[in-house]
């Protein structure tokens, strides 16, 4: 027998949508779960909607045998989430906590925002604010509106602010994070109608199921009988949401096939939400790859500019042979080297490229061949600017390419960039130097070291900026980490290899090191079969992950240590473990900001740049001495400790482990390597960090994780592409 039945129900899963009606299961207000068989039209139910549904109580049996609650329904009301949203604004105000904005939403609901803007009705406001204490009941009220009215913009925006809030609750949007991306992003008088013009557009800014969430309920709201599947807008926006999950990846393209599959993932037709992206021109095809349209403009672009700098050089007159082999001789007799044949070789190639490419991996003397290179060119009446992406980068090439009597700065790519945009400002075409002596003419030559961390955005940026006759050469090592951002366009100059100058011998490791060997082998994908760590000081061993701990504090005190891990996470718990096993309750201790608590004997890391103290980022140090506000830090390649300012100490975070992204430029004595369990341990960044170290490596894992880690490649794919010169 069936009974009555007047509840909310919020939609769990939609089971089937019929002409005739629906099905979904939901939750009852109590948590108990119901399903609902609603006979009408015009009906399309969300996940996350709420009914007050009317109709007879039943028991429906499952295909498992299952008895269910059922309930067979005509009536369906849509509801409103009052105060998702606009409980935690109100709550912002002045004195209205959750329980008086809780008032507040059920007294005026959807009429708040108008409320909130009418003086006219303070007085209803204060009876709903504190109906018990008139007298204070005002007094908020009072400061309520002041605060809403502080000055006639603010007014504006705070209104519109609310009654975006309001739309997005009438739609069904409950998660305050994803109501404020959008206002953030939407922000203005015509929020709403931006929104509804494209209902998909938090595809590129959010998850897909949230953005899919929004943009059915913006459809349904504007026309309740419509297809939501298969929309153009729905289709549009899971192409959208396909490009933001490959660029956040670092590519810029995708295959065919690979790009259907993720359409795939996102529960759209992929056949037709293709054609529909080709129709709108959300691709670019190129070959058998799709790209991303705006990084394909911006790869274009740069591969346009390198072009334009190789056409502008190649006008200049060469030197012949035996010209260009003395020149190279004096440059090396003026900064005291002697190179080998083969950094000979590169230096003779790079002089004659207008767009050169020097690769080397860990210790081959890329630095030796950019600093001979570089006294070579200014012999010709070049001159020279050097840079790197990190300020560690940058300082190890100016102490690397600096010779006695003649030093050389090398300048981080952002300060780069904001000289040359000072100097693009100023409308001239003369020659401008800053207090920092930077040059650019049409005779420069830019050497940009790590350039394999350079992504397509910031290497863009560069060259748009340069004169006329400036060269480029980008150094690096192709199989380190990639670029945080999207692309990797020194990579892919590397893989076309008309324009590369390389090394092979290393030189850095002492003479008899594995080091060099094993790690060429993990490059090549090749997993050495490493011997258990039993006190070596030299070559590359395993070490049981239990033995972390001890391993470390073997080391700390006896030779330079870096320890390299993977996750955040991981660096964090072994920074605030090793910092406390090394204090006690007399140790001197210093809160830096919010990132660190020092003491002596503390190694550090500084975490941006600061260059009128000539602090950069990614530059270890040791903390020397704590004497009540003065902390001295000897900075590593200096060999006086000096006071750190106090501008920088919110910079500095305890370094008894870093990542492998602040490793990179780096290198020590010994180096211990997490082997984690993550996607982030792969073949590249395992090569990265240990050519960090000079003589001893120790991997904290074992055989099958170490097997693990080699098997994963980073492979980023691009559409970056720059035609061969020609054979000469």
């Amino acid at each position: 027998m069936s009974e009555n039945f007047k509840d909310i129900v919020v939609v769990e899963r939609v089971i089937s949508q019929l002409e005739g009606g629906c099905i979904f299961s939901g939750l009852r207000p109590d948590g108990t779960s119901i399903r609902v068989k609603y006979h009408g039209r015009e009906l399309q139910p969300l996940p996350d909607d709420a009914f007050l549904v009317e109709g007879q109580l039943s028991t429906y049996r499952d295909r498992f045998g299952r008895h269910v609650a059922q309930v067979n329904s005509k009536v369906i009301q849509r509801t409103v989430h009052q105060g998702a949203l606009l409980g935690p604004w109100l709550s912002r105000l002045p004195n209205i906590g959750p329980t008086r904005a809780g008032r507040l939403i059920g007294a005026f609901g959807q009429e708040l925002p108008g409320v909130l803007t009418n003086i006219l009705r303070i007085n209803d406001v204060a009876q709903v604010i504190q109906p018990d204490k008139p007298a204070l009941a005002m007094r908020i009220a009072a400061q309520v509106y002041a605060g809403m009215a502080s000055n006639s913009a603010s007014l504006r925006t705070k209104a519109q602010e609310v009654e975006f809030l309001t739309f997005l609750e009438k739609l069904g949007v409950r998660e305050l994070r994803t109501a404020n991306k959008l206002w953030q992003f939407l922000g203005g008088p015509d929020a709403m109608e931006r929104l509804a013009r494209n209902p998909y557009l938090a595809a590129s800014l959010m998850d897909w199921k949230i953005a899919d969430r929004i943009g059915q309920r913006l459809l349904r709201h504007a026309d309740p009988g419509i297809d939501l599947i298969n929309h153009p807008h729905r289709l549009i926006g899971a192409v959208n949401s396909v490009w933001r999950d490959v660029l956040a990846n670092g590519d810029t393209a995708a295959t065919e096939d690979s790009f259907m599959a993720m359409l795939a993932g996102k529960a759209v037709p992929p056949d037709l939400a293709l054609n529909v992206a080709r129709q709108a021109g959300l691709l670019r095809t190129t070959g058998t790859l799709l790209r991303a349209p705006g990084a394909a403009w911006l790869e274009d672009e740069v591969s346009r500019m390198l072009l334009a700098i190789e056409e502008t050089s190649a006008k200049e007159t060469l030197l012949e042979a035996d010209a260009l082999e003395g020149l190279i001789l004096l440059a090396e007799a003026e900064v005291g080297l002697t190179l080998t044949v083969e950094q000979r070789v590169a230096v003779a190639k790079l002089l004659r490229l207008g767009v050169g490419v020097l690769q080397g991996g860990a210790g081959v003397g890329k630095t030796t061949v950019m600093k001979v290179l570089a006294t070579a060119w200014e012999s010709l009446g070049g001159n020279v600017v050097m840079g790197a992406l990190a300020g560690k980068a940058a300082l190890t090439l100016s102490r690397g390419a600096s010779s006695p009597g003649k030093p050389r700065i090398a300048y981080t790519i952002a300060r780069l960039i904001g000289f040359l945009e000072r100097k693009a400002a100023d409308k001239t075409d003369s020659a401008i130097a800053n207090a920092d002596n930077i040059q650019f003419t049409n005779r420069t030559l830019l050497i940009i070291d790590e350039a394999g961390m350079m992504d397509t955005p910031s290497l863009h940026k560069l060259l748009s900026l340069l004169p006329a006759g400036a060269r480029i050469l980008i150094a690096g090592d192709e199989g380190q980490l990639p670029p945080v951002g999207i692309g990797k366009v020194f990579h892919d100059l590397v893989h076309e290899g008309s324009r590369v100058a390389k090394l092979t011998k290393v030189l850095r490791q002492a003479e008899g090191s594995n080091i060099p060997v094993l790690s060429q082998g993990i490059r090549a994908g090749e997993t050495p079969a490493l011997d258990d760590w039993e006190g070596e000081t030299s070559g590359v061993y395993l070490v049981p992950t239990v033995d972390l701990a001890k391993v470390q504090r073997w080391w700390r005190n006896k030779a330079e240590l870096m320890v390299i891990a993977a996750k955040k996470a991981s660096v964090a718990d072994i920074n605030e473990t090793e910092s406390n096993v090394r204090r006690d309750s007399t140790t001197a201790t210093r809160r830096l900001g919010p990132l660190a608590t020092v003491a002596v004997n503390d190694p550090v890391v500084m975490t941006a740049n600061r260059y009128q103290h000539g602090l950069f980022n990614g530059l270890l140090g040791v903390v020397t001495s704590i004497e009540g506000d003065h902390i001295e830090v000897l900075w590593d390649g200096e060999k006086v400790p000096r006071e750190l300012p106090a501008e920088a100490e919110g910079d500095i975070e305890l370094a008894y482990a870093i990542t492998c992204h602040k490793a990179q430029g780096s290198s020590s004595e010994i180096v211990v390597v997490l082997l984690e369990t993550s996607v982030l341990v792969t073949r590249e960044w395992l090569y990265t960090a240990i050519t960090r170290a000079r003589e001893l490596v120790l991997l904290v894992g074992d055989q099958a994780s170490l097997k693990s880690a080699v098997s994963r490649l980073n492979a980023r794919l691009t559409g970056f592409t720059l035609p061969a010169l020609p054979s000469s």
